[in-house]
């Protein structure tokens, strides 16, 4: 059974109900208890494990905006010095980069859910657990129970082991993104785009026209400006 459905079976549990039809209630609470605890346990690797994700991902849709404002600002100095070929490569690299960074927004859409539903599954979880561990207790004081063997540091211990295991998991995640970030991208021809830009730039793409068009009076219009501005001078 996966984590995400062992919890949602133990949170479904009716208790009630359970111990009603239980031949030994005791035992069904105690192993109870402890299916919640190891579903508590999971969940929060589990919490671990998306929240790495979620930093992954935001820090991956950061990178691809500042490289989109820098293929913009490619695309409007190339247009500037009469480049049209690499303005229409800048923009190509542009539109991919903006296809990558919907990509992405709509993962940290995904993971921002994933995430609320655990928060939620963990506290429903959190509230069961300690209404199974009251009904033990009140059934043990009712019916004179014998002392339970202690459990206490094995469970600390296997819980740190695996608290140890999620942080180096999130380790090697946040390592794996700064590998990716420490990635520089070189693009020699002209100093605005790579020689396979140059080759795709001769496709006649209506989005990049359009683009390309604005960028035109872009920096038609910041050029008129200072001619305009000596003119009042004279």
């Amino acid at each position: 059974m996966g984590t995400f459905s062992r919890i949602r079976y133990v949170i479904a549990a009716n208790l009630n109900a359970l111990i009603e039809k239980a031949e030994d209630p005791e035992k069904l609470l105690r192993a109870l208890i402890r299916e919640m605890e190891d579903a508590s346990e999971d969940a929060r690797l589990a919490a671990a494990d998306l929240l790495a994700e979620q930093q992954q991902t935001d820090r991956t849709a950061d990178r691809l905006r500042t490289e989109l404002a820098e293929w913009e600002e490619r695309a409007e100095k190339a247009v500037a010095v009469g480049r049209e070929d690499l303005a229409r490569a800048a923009l190509r690299a542009k539109q991919e980069l903006n296809e990558q960074l919907q990509a992405r927004q709509d993962e940290q859409a995904l993971l921002q859910e994933r995430i609320a539903r655990l928060e939620q599954d963990m506290t429903t979880l959190k509230a069961k657990l300690a209404e199974a561990k009251s009904r033990l207790k009140a059934m043990l004081r009712r019916d004179a129970p014998t002392p339970v063997p202690p459990r206490e540091d094995r469970r600390l211990s296997a819980n740190e082991r695996k608290l140890r295991q999620a942080m180096g998991r999130f380790d090697r995640l946040q390592s794996q993104v700064e590998r990716l970030e420490a990635r520089v991208r070189s693009y020699e021809v002209g100093g605005f785009a790579p020689p396979a830009w140059q080759a795709e730039a001769a496709a006649d793409d209506p989005a990049i026209e359009a683009e390309l068009e604005a960028l035109r009076a872009r920096v038609a219009g910041s050029a008129a400006s200072p001619s305009a501005a000596e003119a009042n001078e004279a």
